[in-house]
């Protein structure tokens, strides 16, 4: 997968994040698992996915100077 930029979606009132590795919707408020990299938190669907991104995180986070 490319390099992900993490993007909210709003639909029906409800907010979520993207899962970073595999481009699911998490719930923010209540996330199976979540990572803090580079002052930012990330949120995953699964823990397969938390320690895929855990091994190598910026091959899943684009650069703030990007």
């Amino acid at each position: 997968m490319n390099s992900f930029s993490m993007q909210k979606f709003y639909p029906t009132g409800q907010e979520y994040e993207i899962d970073p590795v595999c481009e699911m919707k998490v719930d923010p408020q209540n996330p199976p698992f979540q990572v803090s990299f580079k002052e930012r938190t990330y949120y995953f669907c699964s823990e397969a996915c938390k320690h895929l991104f855990q091994h190598d995180p910026e091959k899943y986070v684009k650069s703030e100077t990007e």
